[in-house]
Formats: C-alpha cells, structure tokens, sequence
C-alpha cells in the first residue's frame, strides 16, 4: 500500500461538501469529531478555518447573548428568562437586531464567545491574531511539541502579490523564495542532530528514562527553531466574543498584509454565512446577527499616513534621530525599564514613529519625543486621535502605561510573551497596522540582527556548535540581502514587500514593548523564569524581573533571587 493510499484510509469520512464561489465548505458529524465541525477552505490561498457547533437548530451563542442582555430589563432569575424565550420563542437574531438598531447597545456582542480554528496559515498571522486580541483565549502550535515543524511548508508567495502579476515571473519569484524554506528545513534537520548529541553527552541524558529524553528533545527543539521562518505554516484556536471579532475583522480587512483581507473574509464568512450555504450544509451559525460592522477599519493605517507627512515636512525628527539599515550580524538579548520621565504619550508617540520607520534609534527616538514643544504635540495628538472614538477605537498597542518593559529579543521569544495579552504589547512590524512595505522598511527590519540560544553562546563547550551555528544563519541573511536586492532591481517600489517577511528566521531580532503594572509585573516575571521554560525567555524574564524590583522601594518585594543558569543539569530537565 503506498503512502498516499494509507492517507486515504486514515482520512476522517466528510459529512457534507459544498462549493460556493472561491470557497470549499465541508462538515464532519458529531459522531467522527465530537462536536460537529464546520470548516471553509479558501481555495485560492489553501488557509481552513473551523469552528463547532453544539447545537445543529439553535444560534447558541447568540441565544445565551440574548439571554444575558435580558438580565438588564427582566425582573426574574436565569430560569424565568431561559424559560420565557422559550415560551415566546424569541428568535435571538432578531431581538439581537433590535438591540443594536433599537438600543446600540453593541456590548451584548461580547456576551457571544466564538471559537475558530485555523490550518495553513502562517506564523505571523497566528502572532499578529494574539496581539489585538482583547478578550481571547486560545493556542498557537509549538514548535517544540509538533514534530511536523521539521518539514514546515513556507506560504506561498503568490498569495502576497497581485492577481495581475506576470505569472512567468510569478513562477520564477516562487521557485527562488521557496528555496529559502528548504535552506530553513535543512539546517534545522542539521543542527537537530548535532544537538541531540551534544546535549545527550553535556547533561548526561538517560535515554532510558521517559522525562529525561522528552526534556531533550524540548531542548533541542528551543534550539533550532532558531532556523524556521517566520512564514511557515503553523495553525491556531483562537476564541474571543463577537464583538471582538467584528473589531479583529475589519483591522485585517485594512492591514498592510495583501493576504489578511482574504483571511478576514473568510473567518467571516464561517461564522457569518449566507442563507444559501446555511440550508445547503445544514449548519446554523452560533451567532451571524452580532458578527457586524466588519467593514475595513482604516483609521490607523490613514493616521499613520498623516503623520509621516507631518513628521517629514514639520520636524526635524529624521535629521536628528538616526535609522539603522547596516545588518548588524549577530547581538545579544536584553531587556530595558523605559525611562520613568517618558509620558504614555511619549510611548505611544514613539510607537506610531516605529512603524513608520522600524529602524529609528529607540533612546534618541524617545528623547526627541519628550523634548517637542507643547504646540508641536498638541499637533501630533491631533493627528494619532483623529477620526477615533468609542465605536472606531485606538489600537491595542495603545494601551500605554508608565511602566514598559523593552524586551529587545528574538522572534521565538516573541512568540512566548505576545502570549501575556493583560499587557499592552508592540513590535514594530507592519502587520496589522503600518503601511504598504517598501523595500526599505524591510531593509531596516533585516538591520536589527539575530541572536542565538543561550546553551550555545554562555557554555564554553559548546563553542564548536556557535560557531556552526553563527554561521549558518550569517550564510542565511547574505542569501536572503541577495535576494532582496535582486527583487528591487527587477521591480523597485512597483511590488509590495510584505512577503519578504515571511523569509525572516525565527532567530531575527524583533524588540517587544510591553506596557503593564504591578499586578502583571509579579505574574510574568514568576510565570516566564520557571524552569519549565525555553532558556532565553527565562533570562529575560529574570532580568525584567530585577530592572521592575530596582525601579521602585515599593517594588523591591518582586525580586527573585534564583538565576536562570543554561548550564544547570537540574533545570535543564526540569519541566515544572
């Protein structure tokens, strides 16, 4: 029997299949997958989208939001009103049509919580999700627990160019862009095995002993994802209110990223489908009626533009801040406790200039910043505020505070803080929020550098392995400046560069500002320095967990006495 006729014998018996337009629907029955599943495929780009149902002739979700809301104008308990729906038969999507129109009372929409799942996606898609979710729970997959990273497909780059684009030249760009993500498998195979064995003799690994082999191969794994990129496929859950799907909707239907507007239809479409795909699927949607207001939300992305204008005909900014475009090779991580004279108006000042202009010095960036007169920020407040209010409302990343953690790191540890969503968090990557990517944003991105796990770069017998290592990934950025300039002198500004991002390795250097108070101070610093934990993520943990106790007598109580050290045997197969 050949590998693809086992495939098809393991594959799971589809209930219902329908073809509407650019779309494939198809269904699993409650008695193959527990719950019934519904699922849309986006043909053109090949990302799924899921979600489950638990009730095939109810809008669950929208009913249990009716009956929430009721509790504003019902006398009775949660009982009476369930009861008097059904007595009435209230039908939830109407009555939830006469809240918004009747009332506006939108916040019932945060009492429907829908679930979606996601298959073929690419990593900064599951990051940049996280990041402006607000009342979300959810998983990304792990590099360390899913074997199937060692053979990641990267997305393809006809998903982020024009439908009009040459296809010659289409097929010829994607045969040199793929070629990355095989140099990215085959070196994480390569340093796979070296690690394995190195790290086996150095901590004296029990093979035999079950902890011991999986704490390994964890290990290993922290390790070389160093090497995957940023565009492999990865999938996620993601579960947040219909409210706060709407708001997610329309910013991807608006971002920079060509690819989002197609997958922000999508996720609409599943949980807001057409009559027609209803009937024909037998599926009724958890909640359509407060899936609403999903047109593009373009407010950032205009105010940004107004204020490029601004910064570069009425300051002085770019002449006295400088930008960084030189690759810097290999640096080291850190953490910063930003200045206490910084306002969260400087802060989300500074945010705004970053996404504009990732490569402006950070220090000085702020120090002009501060330093403005009061004419000059009066002007640049009216310009980030303009057109928001409570419906259009600021970004996430503008949940500034006086209390910001600079975490200048790499993008796996990325991944593992965007996880702490009570911050306000930002990175300086056009994703959601920014504008077209130019050449010389990338240029600038591609400047910050990468760094190395720290098994590697702080034990002295590992040194023949850093330096492979350090290697392989300075081989890797030369390649991929190649292939930069190549594609600039073929199309210059007439081609969006957002697909070079998919090509930065997950070792890339992306600072991540995370803006808190105390409660969340304790919580991270504990949570993050636990032994458990990939090695670099625990340092910085540690580190922002000194610079918080340092900062403030009052704080002093935060301060952890134990440092993570890499080269410990006990820590190092401890997984608590």
């Amino acid at each position: 029997m050949t590998q693809a006729q086992k495939n098809e014998k393991m594959a799971l018996p589809i209930e219902k299949e329908y073809i509407s337009g650019e779309y494939r629907w198809f269904t699993y029955a409650p008695d193959v997958t527990g719950l019934r599943l519904i699922c849309l495929e986006d043909l053109t780009t090949g990302t799924v989208v899921t979600t489950t149902v638990a009730n095939p002739d109810r809008r669950t979700a929208a009913h249990k939001a009716w009956a929430g809301a009721r509790q504003s104008r019902a006398a009775g308990m949660p009982w009476d009103i369930l009861s008097e729906m059904g007595e009435k038969g209230v039908d939830p999507d109407q009555k939830i049509e006469e809240t918004f129109r009747g009332y506006g009372h939108a916040s019932v929409g945060d009492m429907a919580r829908l679930s979606v799942d996601m298959g073929k996606i690419p990593m900064h898609l599951c990051l940049a999700l996280f990041n402006e979710g607000s009342l979300n729970s959810g998983q990304e997959k792990s590099t360390r627990y899913q074997p199937r990273f060692g053979k990641a497909v990267l997305h393809q780059v006809r998903n982020y160019l024009p439908a009009d684009f040459p296809e010659a030249d289409l097929v010829a760009l994607e045969e040199q862009y793929q070629a990355f993500g095989a140099l990215s498998l085959s070196l994480f195979a390569q340093h796979r095995e070296k690690l394995m064995t190195a790290f086996t003799q150095y901590y004296q690994a029990d093979m035999s002993q079950r902890d011991q082999k999986s704490a390994l191969t964890s290990r290993v794994l922290d390790c070389v994802r160093s090497f995957l990129l940023f565009g492999q496929w990865s999938g996620m859950s993601f579960e947040t209110s219909a409210r706060d799907w709407s708001r997610i909707i329309a910013e991807l239907k608006a971002a920079p990223v060509a690819y989002y507007h197609r997958v922000a239809a999508q996720i609409e479409r599943l949980l807001a489908p057409t009559a027609e795909e209803e009937t024909a699927l037998a599926y009724k949607a958890e909640a359509p009626g407060l899936v609403r207001h999903t047109h593009p939300i373009a407010t950032v992305n205009q105010n940004l533009q107004a204020l490029r204008e601004f910064l570069l005909s009425e300051t002085d900014l770019l002449k006295v801040v400088p930008i960084q475009r030189e690759f810097p090779g290999r640096i080291e991580q850190r953490v910063r406790l930003l200045d206490a004279e910084w306002t969260p108006g400087d802060r989300l000042l500074a945010e705004y200039a970053l996404l504009l202009w990732p490569g402006l010095e950070r220090h000085a960036l702020l120090v002009w910043i501060h330093g403005q007169s009061v004419e000059t920020k009066q002007a640049l407040s009216r310009l980030l505020f303009a057109e928001h209010n409570n419906y259009r409302e600021l970004p996430g990343f503008a949940r500034t505070t006086s209390m910001t953690l600079a975490i200048e790191s790499f993008l796996g540890e990325l991944r593992d803080f965007n996880r702490h969503r009570a911050w306000g968090r930002f990175f300086p990557l056009p994703l959601v929020f920014g504008e077209r990517v130019s050449r010389d944003t990338i240029q600038q991105i591609l400047a910050r550098g990468f760094g190395l796990p720290l098994y590697l770069s702080e034990i002295a017998e590992f040194a023949e392995l850093r330096v492979a290592f350090e290697r392989d990934l300075l081989d890797y950025y030369q390649r991929l400046q190649a292939f930069l300039d190549q594609v600039a002198t073929q199309y210059g500004e007439a081609i969006d560069y957002a697909f070079m991002l998919n090509l930065l390795p997950l070792a890339h250097q992306v600072d991540l500002w995370m803006h808190g108070d105390p409660k969340q101070a304790l919580y991270l610093t504990v949570q993050r320095v636990r032994p458990g934990g990939h090695i670099n993520y625990r340092a910085l943990a540690y580190e922002a967990n000194q610079l918080l106790a340092a900062s403030d007598p009052y704080l002093s109580a935060l301060q952890l006495e134990h440092q993570p050290d890499p080269a410990n045997r006990e820590e190092f197969f401890d997984r608590s």
